[in-house]
């Protein structure tokens, strides 16, 4: 595990802290909330608009990178359209009944995933050395805080973790072949899977459409916190049993040669995400009650 995962596990730790303790005081539809079966400690705090229970569905644009697209960091050599594909998801968001400023969003999402990198190449009859393909189906269970810092407004911040599995339906490597007259260039080619566990980090804005229905964009980032055999999304590094010659290729390390023989960081395989999410939300029976209490409230004569 690199330095990078370790960040990104630190920051989803924050959030996670920072759910059932934000607060914010006054603005309008305050809400009397309490830890106590009486309901009457008198603490006054702001519900975000977006912070409820509801259902949403998820198009999303994904861009992989990883060991296929051997550039050891994503962009390294610029944007690869090959590297491009579009998945889905369904996510159920839940909110703790004291929670005012985040959700806990459980998610189910699916697409594809491909890299590719002969953009460079002169010609396909003459790749070059490094030559990698990978095509894949992704499926990933979800789970994180979706937090909200401002009471008014739609700016979120997410972090949370998924398990990825990687059906590869087809990869092609390059790799160097020892034969009697030396070593010849070998193109070996075929199907395998991977398991990822995957940290998520993302920052979203929603806009209130209805009373009931909001919409979200949002960027996130996927990256696996393991790059081994079997452990992967595109196949790289691969053990002897997942190729029909019985070699393993790929090495291990945090530093990564890239494409101009050059060392650099080695990322971990994972996905930048573009997406559009729609939501429904319903409010809890014990928020909706709450609600009617305060505005029913009226002041006792003496």
């Amino acid at each position: 595990m690199n330095i990078r995962s370790y960040i990104a596990g630190f920051l989803v730790g924050g959030l996670l802290l920072l759910c059932p303790t934000a607060e914010a005081v006054g603005g309008r539809g305050r809400v009397v909330w309490t830890k106590k079966a009486s309901r009457q400690t008198g603490l006054y705090t702001t519900k975000n608009y977006f912070v409820s229970h509801g259902v949403g569905v998820t198009a999303s644009a994904m861009y992989y990178f990883g060991d296929v697209d051997n550039e050891g960091v994503a962009f390294n050599g610029g944007f690869n359209l090959k590297n491009l594909s579009l998945g889905g998801g369904l996510n159920f968001f839940y909110n703790l009944p004291a929670g005012n400023h985040c959700n806990i969003r459980f998610a189910l999402m699916a697409g594809t995933i491909r890299g590719n990198n002969e953009l460079k190449f002169k010609s396909l009859s003459d790749p070059r050395d490094d030559y990698r393909k990978f095509q894949a189906i992704i499926i990933q269970p979800a789970v994180g805080v979706q937090y909200y810092p401002l009471s008014n407004a739609g700016l979120y911040l997410y972090g949370g973790f998924g398990l990825a599995a990687s059906i590869i339906n087809k990869y092609e490597f390059y790799y160097y072949k020892s034969v009697p007259s030396g070593k010849e260039k070998h193109l070996i080619e075929g199907k395998t899977y991977g398991i990822l566990p995957m940290v998520q980090l993302g920052l979203g804005y929603s806009w209130r459409l209805t009373e009931s229905w909001s919409m979200s964009a949002e960027i996130m980032v996927n990256e696996g916190l393991v790059d081994a055999h079997y452990v992967n999304l595109d196949g790289w590094p691969m053990a002897k049993s997942q190729n029909s010659d019985g070699v393993e290729l790929g090495g291990k390390g945090l530093t990564y040669v890239n494409r101009y023989g050059k060392k650099t960081i080695h990322w971990n395989d994972g996905w930048f995400q573009v997406g559009i999410t729609v939501t429904y939300h319903w409010r809890n029976c014990e928020y909706c009650r709450l609600i009617n209490n305060y505005h029913n409230i009226k002041p006792r004569r003496r």
